[in-house]
């Protein structure tokens, strides 16, 4: 038997040697690659985690070859001890020439490190920021200009900071040479942090003002001195600025290169759009919306073109934990309450995860990082995108880890201690050094992500590494080896660095571009290069300063697939000069030449202006007006505000004059506004006293109708928003229409008050006159409560009577009711009722001509979700009718499976006599609430009595917290799924879903525009929403800005990117709208201008 198990035993370590073989990644120690750096950290009373905010952010480390024999050289930046220089001999195996090449140690505190030919002489020259003016902290950035390479093949360099004017002394971060004015030499950017606490943020104007030793700086090259042209070009010097990652790009493909900082706390990241002036452009303070949110603790990040399209995208990594009990226990988002203050003191939306900022164009972005799968990978550094498996999709290594993680809230709580702050303000003794004892480590894996080609990417972290957990920091890729792949290297805390060798022996094959360029920019930074296949398309940018404190090789490197030969290459060098290469075979590295670029490149205009604005501004000067949610005061454990549902929009030709007019809702104390349209194509106010006497109610819903058949188009209006209990702002309001002029009924719907979501008009039993559907989401301040729906029949003279207990008894209490559509499903010339509403599935009623009845086994029994919105339509022209749904979306932590349901549970927990609303999602298996501990503690006190640490709180299961016996008696409502979602009907009633393409889960869909855009005969769909009034723990879903999705003729829908199609902000609302003779949508944008997009622009 124990030979047996022997026998056995070697079978299974045998396989796990071979598994781990076939991984793409190998590890190559120190003793066999002679890299035995390490960056050391020595704490002490005088600086230590306590005393200086940045001591265990790690260092960097920059791959290129210094002694140009081909191979790629190393240079790692240590923290508190020497800067090491690392020869590549080889297969792998280097020597350190720290002191032969003339590195120096001062003693000074080295964070990132750049590389450029300052001089343009053919030799690489090092630069390294340093720490100074803090503490003991005294140092200056270091410029080592490499002077030549010697007998022994090692380059030996000066330091000559002072000489070219970059012997700047402050806290340093890290820097990037580029040439942003295009005037053919290297200017530099330098970014720099802030030792400020988090408390002293302040006003966001702050970032205006100059700070000598935190602002970040521009250095312009002049004839080989670089002068600080900072404050002249539109750069923010603050000391608000804890600036860690730093991206360069043309993001908006106008030729110049653009800049992205990520700064750390409460401070915004900032885009700046080169101006080609001379001048940057910071569009994140301006207009966030063109972004949407930013990480919010920003580290490290890169600008590369995830999907190729032509397009350098955004990824920025943050500290969102995966695992479940490190997120319960660490240091989550401020209450809405307390972020909607710092918004209004000037700072821009941002939360704790990783960001992918998908490039739209014209310097408009998509945030997807939860969609796409990257948004939680803990405590992370840097991030590096590029193609590691050579498949022709880039992805994403990003390194890791944290040797005290002080977001962990037992320890904020313990360290907030008053006595214990006096005695670190007064100087730290070696007494106090075992405070530092009480910070959890956050020791874990770095990550792989496998780009999987459809805006998503799998975590392939195991099956590429045999991942060891690290304090994990700077880090490069480089072909190392020069066998076509890429390998990685990582700097470490208190380890030796790690050095990756990529394994890779596939069938796919690659293109390696090297980069001659002319005059003083000799390696061609910034030039940038196209390839192009008949099935694929690839773009690269050539700037060197990556991932967080590090630097990668002067190349480009294309996995190409399948790929053999690329059918032609585009080089486009900052000089403007272009070049095309055609029948390129793969497998090879190429050296283009700028002297052998001839025509230049035509840049399309792409200055910035509002989106639309030449559309938007011109015929209607309306902009609606919210105020800031306060539901999350009244309950702090709602997963969304139901506040801020407007406008909402009407439509028709009210003075019959043939021009169509406009009934815009306002929001709460915002009068509403009826709008003329004259022959000109403006639009006209009209009766604003009228609709200024109910301007406290919230208008969220309206309806133009013929009520009484004589031909004039009367209106009803309803309210909701969730800011009355009860009154007449909850009262439907109906006006008559005295050819062309309202007048309002005081009688009609006096005793109907209605947290309304949706009016519509419908002859329900085709009796010809119009009767009335009105719907509510919710019963004002009581979330998830199920409301009272309404069906009024109309006596064919406009009075209206509530028939709904008799004519559609199921309807009245069918849940949160969001929106509904009237059309015909079975055929029998009635119209049916289909509803769409939260914590509900989707619901058709029949209709007989006198009563609707619920439709069962259609198929739609489990599709309980988050429904915003639903359209009906024969998109598949098989003759029957379909169904599109808009949904709250995936790109957020939230998801939702049969199995694994949103719950919500409505019960008295504590026993107080009041109802509190609990909502649950599941996280690696277990159920668990969305609300954090502080949120839940607020409403249920005995939470903190039962468990008083943060760690009880996240190991804890959800019976233990509200008992298994509070659980099973509460009130339960559900979500299975929140994908908007095609349904597409067999033709006898049944209706199978169809998940919609990636980039309608983007965001919540709140409204659908249907229409046959390409005229081939099938309806193609336009979907518009977002949503900002959601839980901080949930961020913000704004990453819409208009999806348009092309009918693919077989039954689905595929997305269709358009820049003409767009608009940034909350839409709420999109109506059809005829102007001269032009087609176009109309949007109702929450607190922001209504948007006309012509429908011609295709």
């Amino acid at each position: 038997m124990k030979r047996i198990w022997g026998i056995l035993g070697s079978i299974l370590l045998l396989a796990a040697c071979e598994q781990k073989n076939d991984m793409l990644f190998r590890q190559i120690s120190a003793n066999d690659s002679g890299i035995d750096f390490s960056n050391t950290l020595t704490p002490s009373p005088e600086l230590n985690i306590l005393t200086y905010l940045y001591y265990y952010n790690g260092a960097g480390v920059a791959a290129a070859d210094f002694n140009n024999d081909g191979l790629v050289d190393l240079f790692f930046t240590s923290n508190q001890e020497a800067d090491q220089l690392y020869l590549n001999q080889g297969n792998f195996k280097f020597q350190n020439a720290t002191e032969q090449a003339g590195i120096l140690h001062d003693g000074s505190w080295s964070t990132g490190v750049t590389y450029a030919d300052v001089n343009a002489d053919g030799l690489l020259d090092i630069y390294v920021c340093k720490v100074g003016g803090y503490r003991a902290l005294e140092g200056q950035n270091k410029l080592y200009i490499n002077v030549g390479v010697n007998a022994d093949g090692i380059p030996e360099f000066r330091e000559e900071a002072a000489q070219y004017g970059l012997d700047f002394s402050g806290l340093s971060t890290q820097a990037a040479f580029f040439d942003y004015d295009l005037d053919g030499d290297l200017d530099l950017f330098l970014m720099n942090h802030s030792v400020h606490p988090n408390r002293a943020y302040g006003n966001g104007s702050q970032r205006s003002k100059f700070d000598p030793i935190s602002g970040d700086r521009l250095f312009r090259n002049e004839n080989d001195f670089f002068t600080e042209v900072t404050e002249d070009i539109g750069i923010f010097q603050g000391k608000i600025g804890y600036g860690l990652g730093l991206g360069i790009g043309d993001l908006n493909q106008d030729g110049y290169p653009d800049l992205y900082i990520g700064n750390d706390f409460f401070e915004n990241d900032y885009l700046y759009m080169n101006q080609g002036n001379g001048k940057f452009k910071e569009i994140v303070s301006e207009d966030p919306a063109r972004l949407g949110h930013t990480t919010h603790f920003s580290m490290g990040n890169d600008l590369a073109d995830i999907n190729n399209d032509g397009q350098l995208d955004i990824v920025s990594l943050d500290m969102l934990p995966e695992d479940l009990e490190t997120y319960k226990a660490s240091g989550l988002e401020y209450p809405f309450p307390t972020y909607a203050y710092y918004l209004k003191n000037g700072y821009a939306p941002q939360y704790m995860q990783n960001t992918l900022h998908l490039n739209l164009g014209d310097a408009t972005f998509s945030e997807i990082g939860h969609l796409s799968g990257i948004a939680a990978t803990e405590w992370s550094w840097g991030a590096l995108v590029a193609d590691y498996d050579n498949d022709g999709y880039r992805d994403l290594f990003i390194s890791n880890g944290i040797l005290g993680a002080t977001n962990d809230m037992d320890f904020v709580s313990f360290i907030s201690n008053e006595e214990i702050q006096r005695n670190i303000d007064k100087g730290m003794t070696e007494a106090d050094m075992a405070l530092i004892n009480k910070i959890p480590e956050t020791k874990v894996s770095n990550y792989f992500f496998k780009n999987s080609g459809d805006l998503s990417f799998e975590n392939t972290t195991l099956a590429w590494l045999d991942a060891k957990n690290s304090f994990s920091n700077g880090c490069a890729y480089a072909d190392l080896d020069n066998d076509g792949d890429l390998d990685l290297v990582v700097n470490n805390v208190n380890e030796p660095a790690y050095l990756y060798q990529n394994t890779s022996d596939t069938t796919n094959h690659y293109l390696k571009i090297a980069f001659k360029g002319s005059g003083k920019n000799l390696l061609g930074l910034g030039a940038k290069v196209k390839l192009f296949s008949s099935s694929q398309e690839w773009y690269g940018e050539n700037f060197v300063t990556r991932g967080y404190l590090s630097a990668v090789p002067p190349t480009l490197h294309f996995g190409l697939g399948s790929i053999s030969q690329v059918d032609s290459l585009k080089v486009i060098w900052p000089s403007g000069k272009t070049q095309l290469l055609r029948n390129i075979a793969a497998d090879q590295e190429i050296t283009l030449k700028e002297d052998e670029a001839r025509n230049p490149e035509q840049y399309p205009n792409t200055s910035l202006t509002a989106i639309e604005d030449s559309e938007q501004n011109l015929p209607i000067d309306l902009v609606h007006r919210d105020q800031t949610s306060i539901e999350f005061n009244r309950n702090p454990l709602v997963p969304y505000a139901s506040t801020n549902e407007g406008p909402g929009i009407a439509v028709a030709d009210v003075n019959r004059d043939g021009l169509q007019d406009l009934f815009v809702g306002g929001g709460k104390k915002q009068a509403s506004s009826l709008l003329f349209q004259d022959t000109s194509g403006n639009f006209i106010p009209q009766q604003e006293n009228m609709f200024a006497a109910d301007a406290t109610s919230e208008d969220v819903a309206q309806v133009f109708f013929d009520a009484n058949g004589d031909g004039w188009p009367e209106l009803l209006v309803a309210s909701g928003g969730n800011e009355f209990q009860s009154g007449l702002p909850l009262q439907p309001r109906l006006y008559w229409n005295e050819q062309g002029t309202f007048r309002k009924d005081s009688l009609q719907f006096a005793n109907v008050e209605v947290n309304a979501s949706q009016v519509v008009a419908v002859d329900f039993d085709q009796d010809g006159d119009l009767d009335l559907t009105l719907t509510s989401d919710l019963v004002p301040w009581e979330f998830g409560k199920t409301p009272v729906q309404y069906l009024f029949e109309n006596d064919g003279s406009g009075r209206f009577s509530d028939v709904t207990q008799s004519r559609a008894p199921e309807f009245q209490s069918i849940g949160n009711v969001k929106d509904v559509e009237w059309v015909d499903i079975d055929g029998n010339t009635y119209p049916d009722l289909i509803v769409a509403g939260h914590w509900m599935p989707l619901t058709i009623f029949l209709n007989d001509g006198d009563t609707l009845t619920k439709m069962d086994n259609n198929g739609l029994e489990m599709s309980h979700g988050w429904w915003n919105t639903i359209k009906a339509g024969d998109f598949d022209q098989d003759g029957d009718l379909d169904l599109i749904a808009g949904n709250f979306g995936e790109n957020s932590l939230l998801k939702a499976t049969e199995k694994t349901p949103l719950t919500l549970y409505r019960e008295d927990f504590d026993d107080n006599g009041t109802i509190e609303t609990l909502v649950t999602y599941f996280k690696e298996g277990r159920e668990t609430p969305l609300a954090s501990k502080d949120e839940l503690v607020k409403q249920m006190p005995y939470l903190n009595k039962e468990y008083l640490s943060y760690k009880a709180f996240a190991k804890a299961e959800l019976k233990d917290l509200f008992t298994g016996e509070k659980l099973n008696a509460a009130e339960k409502k559900f979500a299975y799924t929140l994908k908007s979602q095609y349904f597409e009907n067999d033709g006898s009633g049944n209706f199978t879903p169809r998940t919609l393409p990636k980039m309608a889960q983007a965001s919540v869909v709140r409204d659908i525009a249907v229409k046959d855009l390409n005229n081939d005969g099938f309806s193609d769909v336009f979907l518009v929403g977002n949503f900002y009034e959601i839980s901080t723990q949930l961020g913000r879903m704004d990453a819409g800005h208009g999806v348009l999705l092309q009918n693919d003729q077989q039954g689905g829908f595929l997305w269709s990117p358009n820049r003409d199609f767009t608009y940034s902000g909350p839409a709420r609302n999109i109506k059809e709208l005829t102007i001269k003779n032009a087609d176009y949508w109309i949007i109702g944008i929450n607190n922001a201008p209504v948007v006309l997009i012509n429908q011609n622009r295709k």
